[in-house]
C-alpha cells in the first residue's frame, strides 16, 4: 500500500525518479513554487535520515547523492522497513509500530488490509489525515490508497471491493 500510494516505480528505480523529478520541476516552474517534490521512497528516507525538512536545491541534490548511496548499501525491502519504521504518522507517531499502537492499539501485524490502507495514506501530510483530528478525510485517503492499489497492480478491482472497515 505504502509502495503504491508514495512511490509506484520503487522497484524500478536506482533511488531517484526521474519521471517524477521531470513532473515535479515542469508544475513547480508553471505556478512559481516549490510544491511538489518528486522523492522517491529512498530520497524522503535519506531526506529524514539525513537532513532538515528546509526546502532548498542544495539539499535536493544532497538528498539524491545519499539515495543512491542508500540504494547501493541497503536492499528494496530493507529501506522500505526502514521507511516505514520513521516516518511521521501525526499525533507525536514515528514509525508504523507506535502509530499502529496509538491510533489502534494494536501491533502492525494485528493490521485488517483496511487498516494497512488507512495507515498507508496518512504520511503524505500527517496533520490533514490524522485519524484523531479528521478521521473522515483518512478515510477518504484510504479510498484512493485502494485505487492507487488497483492502478499499479499490486491488487484486483476484487480484491479492492474487500478492502472495508
Amino acid at each position: 500500500a505504502v509502495v503504491a500510494v508514495e512511490d509506484h516505480r520503487f522497484e524500478q528505480h536506482f533511488g531517484i525518479d526521474l519521471i517524477a523529478i521531470g513532473r515535479a520541476a515542469w508544475n513547480n516552474l508553471t505556478t512559481w513554487s516549490l510544491r511538489e517534490g518528486g522523492s522517491t521512497i529512498t530520497q524522503q528516507l535519506a531526506k529524514n535520515m539525513y537532513f532538515t525538512q528546509e526546502k532548498s536545491f542544495i539539499r535536493k541534490i544532497a538528498e539524491m547523492f545519499m539515495a543512491f548511496r542508500l540504494e547501493r548499501t541497503y536492499t528494496k525491502d530493507e529501506i522500505l522497513e526502514l521507511y516505514v519504521n520513521s516516518i511521521y504518522f501525526g499525533d507525536g507517531y514515528y514509525g508504523i509500530g507506535d502509530a499502529c499502537e496509538g491510533y489502534l492499539n494494536k501491533a502492525p501485524i494485528e493490521m485488517t488490509d483496511y487498516e494497512c490502507t488507512l495507515m498507508a495514506g496518512i504520511p503524505n501530510a500527517p496533520s490533514v489525515y490524522s485519524l484523531t483530528e479528521n478521521p473522515a478525510l483518512a478515510e477518504q485517503r484510504q479510498k484512493y490508497v485502494v485505487k492507487q492499489m488497483v492502478k499499479y497492480d499490486y491488487i484486483t478491482e476484487d480484491q479492492a471491493q474487500t478492502i472495508t472497515k
